[in-house]
């Protein structure tokens, strides 16, 4: 019988440094239907009819998988990738799924195993008097065992929230004013592009939002090594409403559109000297606020910016003029 052909590389085609070819190629037989056929069906040669190996195939058939000790072989060959098929090819899948069919027999048997001892335990626990000395003591055993786990897990988890709770406390800045600040951040890169191309006024803005935003921190922390509740809350509510004005008349919608197509707005200048005196009055107000709490002072509001314009009040106004003017058959104003 001549050996079988090798796998080899096509004709000018390298072969992948680190991969390891076998030898005997594969065949058209499968891998797991030759498994299947010699778990279930091998004590009767169905594995080896399938293989095209008829004469052995017979005499397993006559003889009941060789007494059984035939089928057990046979099995293990072909589980643990040996079988090959009448032309000596190589079983087809075998490399592709041999780790999932040791998987699945290690879960089954696995399993059954632990059914038996389940079984087992049962029977030797309960007799015609009820329960036995055995037991008892596998009922204090598992109770134990669910004490000891739900006590790890409980302190497990504790140990988990420990460090998210002294990271959350550790900063003084409310949630909320630290979601704007880092809403106010996002912007700040967007006028950072703008300053690199040469955008003057680009470069001051964003100037500005970090003094602003080094200046909300330092209020806030102030506020917290007082350990002025009071105080704080009203500080946190003061500023959520500035900061989300100020995010909001910087952002695409409003500024950055102005500085990116002024001709496209009537007054682009003062648009954005509109929202670098915002920036500077709610800044300056700032300043004032650590130097009150520095003082032992209550801290004390002065600064509106009702009157900026954000995108939202922008875009509504325009859009209350376009379908008003719409109506009339006549076209909106510029804005």
């Amino acid at each position: 019988m001549q050996p079988p052909p090798t796998q080899s590389p096509p004709s000018g085609a390298p072969a992948a440094q680190g991969v390891r070819t076998h030898p005997i190629p594969e065949g058209s037989k499968s891998y797991i239907a030759t498994l299947l056929l010699s778990y279930f069906f091998g004590m009767f040669g169905a594995d080896r009819f399938y293989l095209g190996k008829t004469q052995s195939a017979l005499v397993k058939l006559f003889t009941l998988g060789g007494f059984g000790y035939w089928w057990l072989i046979d099995l293990l060959i072909t589980l643990f990738g040996g079988q090959r098929d009448a032309t000596g090819m190589r079983l087809n899948g075998y490399d592709r799924y041999k780790k999932t069919v040791w998987i699945v027999l290690g879960a089954f048997y696995g399993a059954v195993l632990a059914l038996g001892l389940i079984a087992m335990a049962a029977y030797a626990s309960f007799d015609s008097s009820g329960l036995t000395i055995f037991g008892w003591v596998a009922i204090a055993v598992l109770s134990a065992g669910a004490v000891g786990s739900a006590a790890i897990w409980y302190f497990r988890r504790r140990a988990r929230a420990r460090p998210a709770k002294a990271k959350r406390g550790s900063d003084p800045v409310p949630p909320r004013i630290r979601y704007l600040l880092g809403k106010l951040g996002e912007v700040r890169t967007m006028y950072v592009a703008h300053a690199a191309s040469g955008t003057e006024v680009a470069g001051a803005l964003v100037r500005q939002i970090d003094t602003l935003s080094a200046d909300t921190g330092e209020l806030f922390g102030r506020l917290a090594a007082k350990a002025d509740k009071e105080q704080r809350a009203r500080a946190e509510f003061e500023y959520e409403e500035k900061l989300g004005k100020l995010v909001g008349a910087l952002d695409r919608g409003y500024l950055l559109d102005v500085i990116a197509n002024p001709r496209l707005w009537d007054d682009p200048d003062q648009r954005i000297r509109n929202v670098q005196a915002a920036l500077n009055a709610v800044d300056a107000q700032l300043v004032d606020n650590v130097r009150q709490v520095n003082a032992h002072r209550g801290i004390v509001f002065t600064v509106a910016i009702d009157g900026l314009i954000g995108p939202r009040k922008a875009m509504d106004d325009w859009q209350r003029e376009f379908d008003r003017a719409a109506g009339n058959g006549e076209v909106p104003p510029n804005r």
